[in-house]
């Protein structure tokens, strides 16, 4: 998108609305107010204020562009990103730095709906509003709390201390009680119990090739899924259910940011699919009244192999004793005896 012509629209809707816009360093010449800034604030593109609370908003392009905008905001006040595409790595650090984002659908409804609403003399709330609270544990919440359930991002609801993540990620399945009796079998005095969620590349790979030898065609297919753990690269069996939106039923949580990306994760696939589907065939022929017998290794090509990979996450209980910790799968209860992690630590 073009950025200028984008903050052209934000700021003159918004104004329109009656906020206060300013434009931060840009790299251009705008009649918009400029403001005084150290370097760190050039990764804030507007600042918005109305009724007290202030927004930042960056419009970018790269993962860099937000993570210099996070360590910029650093959770301070109301932040947005806004870019063409949300990837999956860019809407779980969004979400461990409480950064709202809009991809360019969601900005093309927004600023379709604004249009609209003043066209017809009504009221729509662009940026949606944002408010703060502290819940029972005394910690700061920030609780979004846009007109339109399209953006919800992150909604803390204190009255049953349950977070509500938009994380493709397998539904949790077993309640704290039972986390906690199946731990007892493996870890005394428990003192702390939370929900870890682990990314995995889910993925499913079809091969459907053909390689010819001299005059005969030899017909390669394959089928094959699974997941591989975005933070050790172990392999693991495909994860079946998977929702958009997760309830965390508990106040201690972390999410793991993936180690592992997926280019990494589609050439492992793809290595692991070459080898298995490599094969010596034997073909006879006949040259006069001798048979002669060849060996010819065949192999897919690249081109014969279609993945379809997904960033995903498998939610698990953490439950740490006076000596050791046991991990408890949160969709079917088992205890988990092989390391998920590569030492990462809850944030």
């Amino acid at each position: 998108m073009n950025k200028r012509v984008v903050l052209d629209i934000l700021t003159n809707i918004l104004k329109s609305q009656g906020y206060s816009v300013k434009l931060h360093n840009a790299g251009w010449d705008s009649p918009m107010n400029m403001l005084d800034t150290n370097p760190a604030d050039s990764m804030v593109d507007l600042v918005v204020e109305k009724d007290g609370n202030t927004t930042y908003i960056r419009c970018g392009e790269t993962e860099d562009d937000l993570q210099r905008f996070g360590s910029t905001v650093r959770g301070s006040a109301d932040a947005l990103f806004i870019s063409d595409e949300i990837t999956d790595w860019t809407g779980v650090f969004a979400e461990q730095h409480r950064i709202r984002t809009w991809d360019r659908d969601e900005l093309e409804i927004r600023i379709g709906k604004a249009i609209l609403a003043e066209a017809e003399g009504t009221h729509y709330d662009f940026l949606g509003s944002a408010s703060y609270g502290y819940d029972r544990y005394g910690r700061n919440n920030r609780i979004l709390m846009p007109e339109s359930t399209e953006t919800a991002a992150r909604t803390v609801d204190d009255t049953n201390s349950c977070n509500l993540l938009q994380l493709r990620c397998a539904p949790i399945m077993v309640d704290e009680k039972r986390a906690i009796s199946t731990a007892k079998g493996f870890v005394s005095d428990i003192r702390n119990v939370a929900i870890e969620f682990v990314p995995f590349w889910n993925y499913k790979c079809d091969v459907d090739g053909y390689q010819q030898h001299k005059t005969k065609m030899v017909h390669i297919s394959a089928q094959d899924r699974g997941a591989i753990n975005a933070l050790n690269k172990q392999k693991y069996e495909y994860i079946m259910e998977i929702r958009d939106q997760i309830s965390v039923p508990c106040e201690n949580y972390a999410i793991n940011s993936s180690v592992m990306s997926k280019e990494e994760a589609e050439k492992l696939i793809l290595d692991d699919a070459i080898t298995s589907n490599t094969k010596t065939m034997s073909f006879t022929s006949k040259s006069g009244d001798a048979i002669i017998t060849e060996h010819k290794t065949i192999k897919p090509r690249p081109g014969d192999i279609t993945l379809a990979v997904e960033l995903v996450y498998l939610p698990f209980w953490a439950v740490d004793g006076a000596s050791r910790s046991i991990k408890i799968n949160a969709c079917d209860g088992s205890a988990v005896t092989e390391p998920i992690d590569d030492d990462i630590e809850f944030l």
